[in-house]
């Protein structure tokens, strides 16, 4: 008896090391180009503002109204359709978004001489890496990828511990590895540096989840349909808009758990509709913030606050004609799913408490990289065999636990659980072939 569940022991740790072998070997390179387009881009605030530092920074002691600046810029640009302001911060110039054909334009203009300090594409260098870091440059089905190599990097994760975890011994002794020699050397810091990384690697990676096709879909039909997003109450002048447009469809800078939400509509009236200096009158949305002009008759001013801390979160929708609020939804709205997530995006976009977030995350993804490099150190300095020479797991309740695993992870992570039925397919495909071979001898 003792033997049999030694036995089940055993195959269940074979069964947990196969899936840990097959995804960090396929999974390698995609968590290197994630981990180095990651950590630069966490200070791509420093970056751009020392890259259009002449057009971006403006000191000033008094401000002109908006509507002034906006003249300024109608002087230089009298064809432009703007399609948003960003009122400035302190030290800052105020941006003014608009389109040229089909491409976004971001103009820059001093507060308080109104002077035109400069113009660029809204695409900037940097968003190259946001490409490659989202897509890999391979458009949709890059991004299905990207989603499929964060799922089962939290995999990984989970799987790495269960085999790292000392039988028999403090667990605490995980945390500082006994260093040896050659291929051990690399195994004990292989697990002590994940260790220790795993639980900013967990809440980076699931955070970036919400950004994903089908896991960040999932999760915004849930807080929407559970009520922990932006709940239906922050609507609280009025019911709930009867609209098939979502903010993110109409407005900059719209924080992630309002994306989703549906934009009212304005009241048509004979007024003309409120000029942009009363829409700063009407706002307390703690600057920067981002004023979205109306699209339409029926469009309305939305008024938003998301590259800042998380806190202060904000979007306000106003009727373009009468300048009445017709929602406002802010960080303390939100449901818990969408403060969570809110909070999460902050500190995988290093905001959440400045620049120790943006070091914390450099050093995250470094572990992340020297995890990578030391499994294949290891495995490079294995005893020399091949996959079909790793022991497969017959155990039948093994085979049952793996399956309801399964479909937890098909439902958590969709990718990510139609990926291991391919595996298993793969694996009973190498395991057909060798009982087969045997057959023959």
């Amino acid at each position: 008896m003792q033997g049999e569940r030694l036995n089940k022991r055993n195959a269940w740790y074979q069964a947990v090391w196969r899936w840990h072998f097959y995804a960090g070997l396929i999974f390698a390179p995609i968590f290197i180009i994630l981990a180095v387009t990651g950590s630069i881009y966490l200070f791509e605030p420093q970056i751009t503002k020392m890259q259009y530092k002449d057009m971006m920074t403006a000191t000033f002691t008094e401000e002109q109204p908006i509507e002034v600046q906006k003249e300024s810029f109608m002087t230089e640009y009298p064809d432009a359709m703007i399609t948003s302001i960003r009122l400035p911060d302190e030290g800052e110039s105020t941006r003014i978004g608009w389109m040229n054909k089909d491409e976004m334009m971001y103009t820059y203009i001093h507060p308080e001489t109104t002077e035109v300090l400069g113009t660029r594409s809204a695409e900037g260098s940097m968003d190259l890496l946001v490409v490659i870091h989202g897509t890999l440059l391979g458009g949709q089905i890059g991004n299905w990828v990207v989603e499929l190599a964060a799922s089962w990097a939290i995999i990984l994760l989970i799987t790495g511990t269960f085999l790292f975890w000392p039988r028999g011994k403090n667990p605490l002794r995980m945390l500082m590895p006994k260093l040896g020699k050659g291929r051990q050397w690399w195994k004990q810091m292989h697990g002590s540096v994940a260790l220790w990384s795993s639980l900013g690697l967990v809440l980076i990676i699931s955070s970036g989840l919400a950004w994903s096709s089908v896991s960040g879909a999932m999760l915004q039909w849930v807080s929407s349909s559970t009520n922990t997003g932006a709940p239906m109450y922050a609507y609280a002048f009025g019911a709930k808009p009867e609209s098939t447009v979502t903010t993110k469809e109409v407005a900059e800078d719209v924080p992630w758990a309002t994306q989703a939400d549906l934009v009212p509509t304005s009241s048509p009236s004979t007024m003309l509709p409120i000029d942009l200096n009363q829409v700063v009158n009407k706002s307390t949305i703690d600057r920067p913030y981002t004023i979205s002009l109306p699209e339409g008759e029926t469009g309305v001013y939305t008024v938003t606050s998301a590259a800042g801390h998380p806190f202060k979160e904000s979007t306000v929708n106003l009727d373009q004609y009468s300048g009445e609020t017709l929602s406002s939804v802010t960080y303390a709205d939100y449901g818990i799913l969408g403060k969570l997530i809110t909070v999460g995006i902050a500190f995988h976009e290093g905001r959440l408490f400045g620049l120790l977030n943006q070091l914390v995350g450099v050093a995250l993804c470094l572990g992340l990289i020297f995890v990578v490099i030391s499994s294949f150190m290891m495995w490079r300095k294995r005893k020399v065999g091949s996959i079909e020479q790793m022991k497969r797991f017959e155990d039948e309740r093994i085979k049952r636990i793996v399956g309801i695993l399964i479909l937890l992870l098909g439902v958590t992570l969709p990718l990510a659980g139609i990926s291991i039925l391919v595996v298993l397919l793969f694996d009973w495909l190498i395991g057909r072939r060798k009982l087969k071979a045997e057959v023959a001898a």
